[in-house]
């Protein structure tokens, strides 16, 4: 029996997304690592999507909800004008991190759960 830490590609974009998010509590940090962060962010939800619609997952509208929201969070982020000093990379940084947290470790693994599951994967 195959074990939930299996899913490699997930495991390693959800790796990515938390190194991306260590580069914030660089002093040289700048809008930059938010785009990337976007970016990328952008890519492994679009992944993720799929895999939901493929398999036709049953708790795919709240998941795609919640990634709605965490795509809308880091919009506002990337758009804002506010100066990335220290203090402000510091609370965007916990923020992100602990969103991501419980989203990986929440309902990132119930997908994976639901993915080792299916006969399709």
């Amino acid at each position: 029996m195959r074990k939930t830490s299996d899913i490699i590609w997930q495991d390693a974009q959800h790796q990515g997304l938390f190194e991306i998010l260590d580069l914030l509590n660089e002093p040289t940090a700048d809008r930059e690592v938010l785009r990337r962060l976007e970016a990328y962010t952008e890519y492994h939800f679009a992944l993720e999507e799929q895999y939901m619609t493929k398999l036709d997952y049953p708790g795919r509208e709240a998941h795609e909800q919640s990634h709605a929201q965490f795509r809308q969070e880091i919009s506002q982020l990337v758009q804002s004008d506010q100066q990335l000093d220290a203090q402000f990379r510091e609370i965007i940084s916990t923020f992100l991190t602990e969103w991501l947290t419980r989203h990986v470790f929440g309902i990132d693994k119930e997908l994976e759960e639901f993915i080792l599951r299916s006969p399709a994967k």
